[in-house]
């Protein structure tokens, strides 16, 4: 997967540009807001479903988990921003808000683990 990551999701997509960015991390998504992620040498792995499906919202709550990890260096932070809050933007092209998760998500216990429904 981390040798060619275009291989997983294809050219653009999330799973490729944060393996790309981060190729200690591995991404899959799936259907209908399903994302999942390892961090082998860490021998972590996660799995998140967004409820109603919103892939725009499964990639900003992947973002923040795996920032949140720490498994993002500051140049794949930056190169991945505009996954972590992308723009919304009107029919006109303005941008007129951004998606983020709510302050203080994703709350972790000391294991790492993510509450349930957090």
């Amino acid at each position: 997967l981390s040798s060619h990551p275009e291989l997983v999701a294809g050219s653009g997509r999330a799973c490729t540009r944060i393996m790309t960015a981060a190729p200690a991390v591995l991404v899959k998504t799936g259907a209908e807001g399903v994302y999942v992620a390892a961090l082998p040498a860490r021998r972590v792995g996660l799995a998140l479903k967004v409820a109603d499906g919103a892939g725009r919202a499964a990639v900003v709550a992947l973002m923040a988990l795996l920032s949140r990890l720490g498994a993002l260096d500051p140049a794949a932070s930056e190169t991945l921003a505009d996954l972590a809050a992308p723009m919304i933007r009107n029919h006109a092209g303005r941008v007129v808000g951004r998606i983020e998760p709510a302050p203080g998500w994703p709350r972790l216990e000391a294991n790492g683990v993510a509450r349930s429904g957090s």
